[in-house]
């Protein structure tokens, strides 16, 4: 039996409000050129398929991102969902046959304008508003939900996301803790240890939604928080190592990152490493004892240059794409711009209002969402005990090469029990 539902799902949720502000934050860092999830894989026209534009009445779909700031640059977020509207219109029809006016709002990492970019969208009549991994996802919901204008966003995991009416959360932004908790029960570890960088946004959820996450996959978890900028972490993973675990997950961005693994291999040289992909970098690769060979990464999308999708994609930026590569943070506009289109016409909406948006995805059938390595989602409100506003619980998984590329891209399908709610 569970304990108040509504009162875990408050808990678990307030806990993880800036994982993604967090891994956002260190992707728009690191543009090195090397980071393993980017991809060089080749374009052409003929991936685009036959021309099908749409010459309905327009209708206009929001994209909120952080765009750029002094501190990042997430263009590339925002040109990936255009690319994706602007290939809709050309070759998909559209939205049943209407053609998608996109309208951007720059939030730039300021609460207020995330306020404004929220009333600007409700004033622009938006059918729908597009997020990829916004940082400041609170505050466009406390505007648009109560608005009636649906959210679709890449991943999103904050209390209101989770809990908030007419926020879809097209990916699991809970994977960076599933997709590790799951791979560590499958190899039959019963003991990992967590390495966080110490930020409130990293940390907490690491020590209650991690926690609750190994649990449910038969793994005792450690903890251990690292304060940023430590460069020498050899002291912490030596402690950690004392509980003999047989595996340890690194969570932070890539200068945190690098020492962690520099000390692991160094203390604890055999044990099996799992990383989130915003960890990775050319020049961490060339700093660490054997780069990244044997590591696993968790991540939100399959750039592998082989696959149809992953062609696409170049092909849809080559084409459309304003200058944007193909990365994690183009990914994260182009896929849920591209993969709320194709719900939206597999059920063949009729209503584009933003009501009619709403109860069409609502009972749209299972969708594949663009470069996820082949994970559906369907937002029918079962997909994930902790939030009906989850539309997917699955995860990818990925092996990195030694200088930080990824290969061999996994799919860990949905586990209900999982991701479900602690029992009392």
């Amino acid at each position: 039996m569970h304990v108040s539902t509504r009162g875990r799902r408050r808990a678990l949720a307030a806990a993880i409000p800036a994982v993604l502000a967090l891994t956002v934050t260190a992707c728009g860092s690191s543009d090195n050129g090397g980071s393993g999830d980017e991809t060089s894989g080749t374009s052409g026209s003929a991936q685009l398929g036959t021309a099908n534009k749409a010459t309905g009445t327009p209708i206009t779909i929001g994209v909120i991102s952080d765009g750029k700031s002094q501190a990042v640059d997430q263009s590339d977020e925002y040109k990936g969902a255009q690319a994706a509207a602007a290939y809709a219109n050309d070759y998909l029809g559209g939205i049943n046959g209407h053609k998608i006016e996109v309208k951007v709002c720059e939030v730039r990492q300021d609460p207020a304008m995330a306020t404004d970019c929220a009333n600007q969208m409700v004033k622009a009549k938006a059918s729908a508003v597009v997020e990829g991994t916004l940082a400041e996802a609170d505050q466009t919901v406390a505007v648009l939900s109560p608005a009636g204008i649906p959210i679709t966003a890449a991943s999103g995991s904050t209390q209101a996301a989770l809990s908030s009416p007419n926020y879809f959360s097209l990916f699991n932004g809970l994977s960076y803790f599933g997709v590790p908790a799951a791979d560590a029960g499958n190899q039959g570890v019963k003991k990992a240890a967590m390495i966080v960088i110490a930020v409130p946004g990293a940390e907490a959820p690491a020590r209650t939604v991690g926690t609750a996450l190994y649990k449910n996959a038969g793994v005792d978890l450690k903890v251990t928080a690292v304060p940023p900028g430590t460069a020498d972490m050899t002291p912490q993973i030596t402690a950690a190592s004392k509980d003999s675990p047989g595996l340890y997950h690194v969570f932070g961005n890539e200068s945190f990152c690098t020492p962690a693994i520099q000390a692991i291999k160094t203390v604890d040289p055999g044990a099996k490493i799992t990383v989130i992909s915003q960890c990775l970098s050319a020049a961490g690769a060339k700093s660490i004892p054997g780069g990244y060979d044997g590591v696993r990464v968790v991540t939100t999308s399959d750039l592998d240059p082989a696959n149809s999708e992953t062609k696409l994609f170049a092909a849809v930026l080559k084409k459309y794409g304003n200058g944007a590569k193909e990365s994690v943070i183009s990914a994260s506009g182009y896929s849920p711009m591209l993969g709320v289109i194709n719900a939206l016409n597999a059920a063949k909406i009729s209503d584009v209002s933003a009501a009619g948006v709403i109860s069409t995805l609502k009972t749209a059938p299972p969708t594949t969402y663009p470069l996820s390595a082949g994970a559906k989602f369907q937002c029918d409100g079962k997909q994930m005990a902790i939030s009906p506003n989850v539309c997917s619980s699955n995860g990818i998984l990925a092996s990195a090469t030694t200088d930080g590329q990824l290969k061999d891209y996994e799919l860990l399908p949905a586990d209900p029990q999982l991701y479900s709610l602690p029992a009392s």
